[in-house]
């Protein structure tokens, strides 16, 4: 994983019990990234096509972000939503593996969309990725606690996503 230059170090996490680690940050003190359970792990290194969702109110993001997440034979967009009600039937249609789940909806939130993946996820987390132009302290804070896995800022790491999807796929999360 690149940790120098433009793209952002993943850091941060949860340790085995659930509680936040925080490694140090040199600017906010919030990490863009929590660590998940063992569980997630194994279901993303499995050879197994993983099924994503874009939730994102932009078309044109929606549609960048459908290329940049999408690996022939590993990860498929089965679905994006520009509303937090279209992003939860997508839940309830699907087992999504992958969500990219911006905050600010035409409809609701994101924050609904990442409870209700955490609840549903069962023995096989999805993993969440918050995308926003709201990168500030608090809804970091807020996106972990509901149980997203990433928090990104688009105006600086919406590049870093095709390296975030293929560590997912190798393991090196």
């Amino acid at each position: 994983m690149n940790t120098t230059g433009s793209q952002p170090a993943l850091t941060g996490g949860r340790d085995a019990s659930g509680s936040h680690l925080h490694a140090p940050q040199p600017h906010e003190g919030v990490p863009e990234r929590r660590l998940r359970p063992t569980e997630v792990d194994r279901a993303i290194r499995a050879e197994e096509l993983m099924n994503a969702l874009v939730v994102e109110d932009s078309p044109q993001i929606a549609e960048r972000l459908v290329e940049l997440v999408t690996v022939p034979s590993r990860v498929e967009v089965v679905a994006t939503a520009a509303t937090e009600d279209e992003a939860l039937a997508a839940c309830d249609r699907y087992s999504i593996g992958l969500a990219i789940v911006d905050l600010q909806l035409a409809q609701g939130t994101g924050f609904g969309v990442i409870r209700r993946l955490r609840a549903a996820s069962g023995a096989h987390p999805a993993c969440i990725v918050v995308l926003t132009n709201h990168a500030v302290p608090a809804l970091k804070v807020a996106a972990f606690e509901a149980g997203a896995d990433y928090f990104l800022d688009k105006s600086k790491d919406f590049a870093t996503i095709p390296t975030l999807v293929a560590d997912l796929l190798s393991g090196r999360n």
